[in-house]
Order: structure tokens, then C-alpha cells, then sequence
């Protein structure tokens, strides 16, 4: 492999092309960090440090994320190197000879950045190095992986195939060299998938969970797309069952490996020589609360949506009331909760004719609740505690190292999303609602514009006090009047960006707002909606290689 990227090295990357592409702009406005020389941006992490909207990469989203405008203030204070691996529209990479310095990789977790498949989520015995998890490409053409997107070329330069620690390290030693005047900052984001999948209920192998009502929904699918379902399950190699305990836990990182996993990233870090030079700043943040968050439904967000449809709608007595308005604002994570995957095949059924009664057997059969699509409270407070033990790990390691910040944006976060900080923009209050608390995408995971700008100015913030700077902060009212996320006529939708999307997050797209100036439009189902669900969810599963292989197996024609 060695002597292949030696012979890609020499054919495809003759260094002025690399070098032209991450210069550093010229911003001589405040001090500089050292003077005379550029500093190096870089960026560790998962989708939010990518700049995920939507569930989809693209250079819309990135370019609207957190670290870009974090890039984007510091460049007018001091020289700066930053460069971002955009995707097209399509997830592909433009620019892909550009070196990037934003290693973030939507669906990273601890392990991943070091190459490897953390052995509960994988269902394996112990955590293997998996070659998707690192970038091998040989050339621009053959990006296959989001590891090849992000990372290429940086693994051509180093003559070997890179994970995101190694990229890291290797951008620190170009970039930020320990015998020249370059700095480098360093922005270390992990550990929310290390709890992620526990939250939204999909994800993994050997089972791949995803939290569909399989039974609910087999009457309006079409037929290749109920077949797979059914011998998928029966093998074993999927599963609905996305809320029950023993898979709750099994996508939870142990407080354990967590904290020595952490401990190993950030000794691969500070053992670099331009660190224990004294020229590198690393600023690691905290974690949100990933079972906080607008992907999940709570009582009041069913009774509101699909109130629209049936007037009468209540969720059964068995699903756990959220607070009521008159209780205490911290009571705000009481009460049980669904996926937005689970609640947009709620929405649909009700839609399409189905009777109350019916589509609540989502929600509880034979007057039990259905623990396999119900998050119950308890089990987000099981969730939030194992957040808890992440959080003080990050901060423990931290404290053991000169040059190392914590950022507490988990705890911004959490305290905002919980109500007990009232984060008010225009007039509108922030909140965990989905898109009525006008904070996240339509994803309901990721924050919209305006959220973006939020942890932005908070990492800046931290930035100014540590290195003494004077970045400027960005106007969130400025995001809010342009963000498409933000619900501006109240009616609960909101009218979403303008590119086209595909797989499931397709469908996240017909529950946006056609009109977002007059409350009377509402968002309104296709009649082909059954038929949009359906390719979009033969598209979702065709990426799992365990289901592709029933897929050819059952000759089921893929979705055009």
C-alpha cells in the first residue's frame, strides 16, 4: 500500500496546487495569537463539527455550521488557515485535491476517529479497526467512504492510509510545524455518538435497528419493501426494537472506555511535538443531551401535529404526559417520547385515513405501552446520566493537561434545552420543540442557522478569554430572519432549504411549510405519499451491507 500512495503522491499532489488551496487569508484586525506567523484551524469530531443539516452533507449546510462561523470571526483578528471538505449536493466532494482542516465525520464516535468499531454498537466481542473508518482512496474519483470525502488527500501526502487522529496530527506537523512559526487550535468535539443511536433509536449492526411499526405500516408499503422487512427480521439482521433496554445499552458507550478512549485521543494529541512545543491550543467541548433533543416526539408535539388531521387525537393514558404549562420550567424533559421517523408514519396514517385507535397501537397494544417504540422517561434519564460520566471524563483529562480548554457548550445546551435558560431571538424563545422552538433542522438532531450561530458565539467566547483575542460575535437575530428552520407564521412547519434530498431525510421534506408567511397553509401529504415511503426507506437500508445482500438475494429492484 506504502508504495502505491508514494506513486499517487508524486502523479497527483505536486505540493503548489495543495498549498494554494489552504492559504492563509490575511485579517490584521486585533492580536494575533504569534506574531507573524498563521495559525491552523482544526476541527476533530462528528456531524456537528462536519456541519450536518437535515441528515445530509452538503456545502449549504457547512458552510451555515458552527465551525465555519467560528473560522470565519477568528479570520478577522488574526491570519488563518481553514479550509472545509465541502460535498455537492449529491454528498460528493468538490475540491477533492483541497487539503482539509475540518476532520469532523457525520456518525463519528470516539472509537471511529481512531479507526475502529466500538464493539457493542458493531456486535462484536471486542472493538475491531474497520477500513471504512479510514482513508485509503488512491484517487479523487474513488471517494467511496465519508472518511475517503473528508480526509483525501491528507492520506496520499502522508503515504499511507490515515485514520481522523492521524490526519489530525499530520495537518499539526505541516501546518503548525515544532520547529516553525505557525500555531495551530484545535477544536475537539466527540462523544456524541457515543450515546447518539441510544437516543434516536437506529443505527448499528448485526442487528441494524431502525424504529419503523413495522405492523402498522406493512398494509401501505409496497411489496418488495414489505417482503425485505419480513425476512430481514426473521434473520435476524434488522430490528424495531429500538427502544428496549438491552439495546439501549448496547448502543451506550461504557463509562469506562469511554473515559480511557478520551484519555488515548487526547495523549495522541498533546504528545505531538508542536504541542509539547507550546504551539498548539486544543479546546474540547462538552456533550448535549442527545434524548433532549427535537428528533424526539413528545405527548404535547403528537396532540399538536396531528390534532391538524384528526381534532379529537390524544395520545393512550399507558404514553407518559409531559409537564403541564403551569408546572415548573425544569420539568421540561418529563414525559415519554418518539422518534420523528416513528411519528412521521403516525402522521401518514392518520392522513391516509386510518382511525385513531390504529395508529396509537404505535404508541400501546392491548392497553400496555410499546416499549419498542417508546423512549420512556426513565430510560432518557438512564441516557442523560451515562452523558453525565462523558461529560465529567472530558473535564477530569482536561484538567490534566496545560494548553487543553473545555468548552462547556453541553451544559449551554442541556440548561436551554431543558428551559432552564430562556434563550430568546427576535422575540422567539429557543427551545427542544422541533420546529417550533426554531433551533433545529428538520432532522430535529442538528441545530438550524440560527442554533449554529448560538454554539458558535459560545466556543468564540471561550476562544477570546483562553487566547486573548477579540473575535467578534455573530448577530443571531441576523441568522433568525434568514434561517429556513425557523417557524415564522407559527403553524408549526417551517418551509426548509431549497436542495433536493434523498433516503429518509426525503421525507423529512413533506412535512415543510409551502407558505411560511400566512398561518392558514399547512404543510400537506402527497397522495403517493406510501410510494415515496417506500423507495426512500429500500434507498435507507440499501447502505447496509448485511440487508443490501437480501436485497440482491430477493432480486428486489432498486428505488430509481
Amino acid at each position: 500500500m506504502r508504495w502505491v500512495m508514494a506513486f499517487a503522491a508524486c502523479v497527483i499532489a505536486p505540493t503548489p496546487l495543495f498549498a494554494e488551496d489552504v492559504a492563509p487569508r490575511s485579517a490584521p484586525n486585533g492580536r494575533v495569537v504569534s506574531t507573524g506567523s498563521s495559525t491552523t484551524l482544526v476541527g476533530i469530531g462528528d456531524s456537528l463539527s462536519h456541519g450536518t443539516m437535515d441528515g445530509t452533507n452538503n456545502s449549504v449546510n457547512t458552510l451555515h455550521a458552527y465551525l465555519q462561523l467560528v473560522a470565519d470571526s477568528l479570520d478577522q483578528v488574526i491570519p488563518l488557515t481553514f479550509s472545509q471538505p465541502l460535498f455537492d449536493e449529491h454528498q460528493e466532494r468538490i475540491a477533492p485535491l483541497r487539503i482539509p482542516t475540518n476532520l469532523g465525520v457525520d456518525g463519528a464516535d470516539s472509537f471511529n476517529v481512531e479507526g475502529l468499531a466500538y464493539y457493542k454498537r458493531a456486535g462484536t466481542s471486542q472493538s475491531l479497526p474497520d477500513d471504512s473508518l479510514v482513508c485509503d482512496a488512491i484517487l479523487p474519483r474513488r471517494l467511496d467512504s465519508k472518511y475517503d470525502k473528508v480526509m483525501y488527500p491528507i492520506n496520499v501526502l502522508a503515504r499511507q492510509p490515515v485514520t481522523v487522529m492521524d490526519a489530525a496530527r499530520w495537518l499539526l506537523e505541516r501546518f503548525a510545524p515544532a520547529s516553525g512559526g505557525d500555531r495551530a487550535i484545535v477544536v475537539l468535539w466527540i462523544g456524541n455518538n457515543d450515546s447518539g443511536g441510544a437516543a434516536l433509536g437506529g443505527g448499528g449492526e448485526n442487528p441494524t435497528y431502525l424504529p419503523i411499526p413495522v405492523e402498522q405500516i406493512e398494509p401501505e408499503v409496497n411489496r418488495d419493501l414489505r417482503l425485505l422487512l419480513r425476512v430481514a427480521q426473521e434473520r435476524g439482521i434488522f430490528s424495531s426494537d429500538s427502544y428496549v433496554p438491552p439495546k439501549i445499552e448496547r448502543f451506550l458507550t461504557d463509562a469506562s472506555d469511554f473515559h480511557a478512549q478520551y484519555e488515548y485521543l487526547l495523549e495522541r494529541l498533546t504528545s505531538h511535538p508542536s504541542f509539547t512545543a507550546g504551539k498548539v491550543d486544543i479546546f474540547v467541548l462538552t456533550l448535549p443531551y442527545y434524548s433532549a433533543v427535537g428528533y424526539l416526539f413528545d405527548s404535547e408535539d403528537l396532540e399538536f401535529y396531528l390534532r391538524k388531521l384528526h381534532p379529537s387525537y390524544a395520545v393512550p393514558p399507558t404514553f407518559a404526559r409531559v409537564a403541564k404549562p403551569d408546572e415548573p420550567i425544569t420539568e421540561a424533559l418529563r414525559g415519554d417520547r418518539v422518534a420523528i421517523l416513528t411519528f412521521g408514519f403516525m402522521y401518514a396514517l392518520l392522513d391516509s385515513g386510518y382511525s385513531v385507535a390504529y395508529v396509537n397501537q404505535v404508541l400501546e397494544q392491548d392497553g400496555v405501552q410499546r416499549d419498542d417504540m417508546v423512549l420512556s422517561q426513565a430510560e432518557q434519564a438512564f441516557i442523560m446520566a451515562r452523558i453525565d460520566s462523558f461529560n465529567g471524563s472530558i473535564r477530569s483529562l482536561a484538567a490534566m493537561y496545560p494548553h487543553v480548554y473545555v468548552v462547556d457548550v453541553g451544559g449551554f445546551l442541556n440548561s436551554a434545552l431543558a428551559g432552564e435558560t430562556q434563550v430568546e431571538i427576535g422575540g422567539k424563545v429557543l427551545s427542544r420543540k422541533w420546529t417550533r422552538g426554531c433551533g433545529f433542522s428538520l432532522d430535529g438532531v442538528h441545530p438550524g442557522y440560527t442554533g449554529q450561530a448560538l454554539v458558535a458565539n459560545f466556543v468564540l467566547n471561550r476562544m477570546n478569554e483562553v487566547l486573548g483575542l477579540k473575535a467578534p460575535m455573530h448577530e443571531a437575530e441576523q441568522f433568525l430572519e434568514t434561517d429556513p428552520y425557523v417557524d415564522h407564521d407559527g403553524d408549526g412547519w417551517a418551509p426548509g432549504p431549497s436542495y433536493a434530498a434523498a433516503g429518509l431525510t426525503e421525507l423529512l421534506f413533506l412535512l415543510t411549510d409551502p407558505d411560511d408567511a400566512d398561518g392558514g397553509v399547512e404543510a400537506s401529504l402527497p397522495r403517493n405519499v406510501w410510494d415515496l415511503i417506500s423507495d426512500a426507506m429500500l434507498e435507507e437500508v440499501l447502505g447496509v451491507p448485511s440487508i443490501r445482500r437480501v436485497v440482491d438475494e430477493l432480486a428486489i429492484a432498486a428505488p430509481r
